[in-house]
């Protein structure tokens, strides 16, 4: 049964703007550590980040919590692939917990085009 949908659309060129104005002191608040491992060798740094709010902010509205409140900070929070590209979503172990608890199993799916980037993530449970 599905519990929770999300959907997030970003502008791109606000995270342009925020690569110029801040470098990778934005990447820090958005990222968590092992997606700031691989934003250091990305080339479209923009992109990258956009994507991984999308999918952030996705979730949290699915969970309908919102960012920054109970527990859900980005930086907690980090969009994997596995071996075929699926993205999904590794959590902290708080929001692991959350998840686990409540039988939750979350399905991510993220696009992007030249100016904009979607993430859309259901919680089945």
């Amino acid at each position: 049964m599905i519990s929770g949908i999300g959907v997030d659309l970003v502008d791109k060129a606000r995270f342009i703007n925020l690569v110029k104005k801040f470098g990778d002191r934005a990447a820090t608040k958005i990222l968590s550590k092992d997606e700031y491992l691989e934003y250091k060798d990305i080339s479209n740094k923009p992109s990258f980040l956009s994507k991984r709010f999308a999918a952030k902010e996705a979730l949290s509205k699915a969970l309908g919590f919102g960012l920054y409140r109970k527990g859900i900070y980005p930086k907690y929070i980090s969009v994997k692939h596995d071996d075929f590209g699926k993205p999904f979503l590794s959590l902290s172990l708080k929001l692991e917990t959350i998840i686990n608890n409540h039988n939750m199993k979350i399905q991510l799916s993220i696009t992007d085009s030249d100016t904009q980037s979607v993430a859309f993530v259901v919680i089945e449970s």
